[in-house]
C-alpha cells in the first residue's frame, strides 16, 4: 500500500503478534510473511512460558526483540453465559495484558500499535464485562497519545463476529464455528427457537487480517469497524451449514442464556472478499 507517496515497506520488519494462533492471528501471520516481515509469535498455545499478563515478561520480551510493531490480537474467549457467570476470569486477563501490552510498547519505543478491541464497546449495556474490558484499553491509548504525542503510534480495530479455520476442540467459539463443531459431533444441528433469528454481523478472519494490514499501514486515530456492515440470521447460517454438512436442523425450546437479538457494525472499514457459503466451505475442509 502507497502511503503519503510511498510504498509502505514491511520487509525485514520486526512484528510482534500476540494471538498469534488464533484464526485471526494465523491468517495475519501468513499476510506478513508474504510481505517478507520477521514475524515473532507470541501464543499460549505454542510457548506458555511467555504470559504477557505480567508486566516483566512482557517488557522483557519487547526490550530484547526490539520490535517495530505490534498486533495485539491476544484476548479471552467469552459468551454470554461467561461472562454473566465468571466475569473475572474474562476481565482480569485481560486488563493485565492489554495494559502491559500498551505501555511497554512506548517504554521500549515500538513505532506502531494496532489493538483488537471489539464490536461489544458498540452497546456495552448488552456485553457489560467484555465491553469495559475493551473499552478500557480503548481509553488508555486515548491516554497515551496524549501524554506521549511523539511517542509510540496506537490505532484500534473492532471486529465482528469473526470466523474462519479454527480449532474446533476449543470452548467458547463464535457463533459459526460453534454451529460447525456441533454439527462435526452430533451429526444434526439443534437450534433454540428464541435464537435462530437473532442477527449476527459476521466476516471471515481473512478479511479481518487485510483489514489489520490496512489499518497498520494507515495508522486512523479513530476506532474502525472490520465487519460486513450487514444482518445475518443464525437461522441462516445454521441452514447454509446444514447444507454443506448434508445435517438436518431441529428447532427447540432451550432456555439457553442468549446474547442480544441483534449485533451489526457500520461503516466497514474495509469490503469482505469471502462470502458466507465460501467462508464455511473453507472451515469444513
Amino acid at each position: 500500500m502507497i502511503i503519503g507517496g510511498k510504498m509502505f515497506n514491511w520487509k525485514n520488519k520486526k512484528v510482534f503478534v500476540t494471538g498469534s494462533e488464533g484464526m485471526i492471528g494465523k491468517e495475519l501471520v501468513k499476510l506478513l510473511e508474504g510481505k517478507k516481515a520477521k514475524v515473532v509469535k507470541i501464543d499460549t498455545r505454542i510457548n506458555k512460558l511467555y504470559d504477557i499478563t505480567e508486566k516483566m515478561t512482557t517488557e522483557s520480551l519487547i526490550e530484547y526483540l526490539d520490535i517495530d510493531y505490534i498486533f495485539h490480537l491476544a484476548g479471552i474467549k467469552g459468551n454470554p453465559k461467561i461472562t454473566e457467570e465468571k466475569p473475572v476470569d474474562f476481565m482480569g486477563p485481560m486488563l493485565q495484558f492489554d495494559t502491559n501490552m500498551i505501555l511497554a510498547a512506548q517504554k521500549y519505543r515500538v513505532k506502531r500499535v494496532l489493538y483488537t478491541s471489539s464490536i461489544a464497546v458498540e452497546n456495552p449495556e448488552s456485553d457489560f464485562y467484555p465491553a469495559w474490558a475493551k473499552m478500557t484499553a480503548e481509553k488508555l491509548i486515548d491516554a497515551m497519545r496524549i501524554q506521549y504525542p511523539e511517542g509510540t503510534k496506537y490505532c484500534i480495530v473492532r471486529p465482528s463476529n469473526v470466523y474462519g479455520k479454527e480449532d474446533l476442540s476449543r470452548d467458547n467459539l463464535m457463533v459459526v464455528s460453534s454451529l460447525i463443531k456441533f454439527g462435526k459431533e452430533n451429526k444434526k444441528l439443534i437450534l433454540d427457537k428464541k435464537g435462530m433469528i437473532q442477527e449476527r454481523d459476521v466476516i471471515h478472519a481473512k478479511d479481518v487480517a487485510r483489514g489489520m494490514i490496512k489499518a497498520m499501514e494507515k495508522m486512523p486515530q479513530q476506532p474502525v469497524n472490520l465487519c460486513s456492515g450487514k444482518a445475518t440470521k443464525i437461522k441462516d447460517i445454521a441452514e447454509e451449514i446444514a447444507k454443506q454438512m448434508n445435517v438436518k436442523i431441529e428447532y427447540r425450546d432451550l432456555n439457553m442464556v442468549l446474547g442480544p437479538q441483534k449485533k451489526i457494525m457500520s461503516n466497514p472499514y474495509i469490503k469482505p472478499k469471502v462470502t458466507l457459503k465460501q467462508g464455511i466451505k473453507e472451515c469444513l475442509k
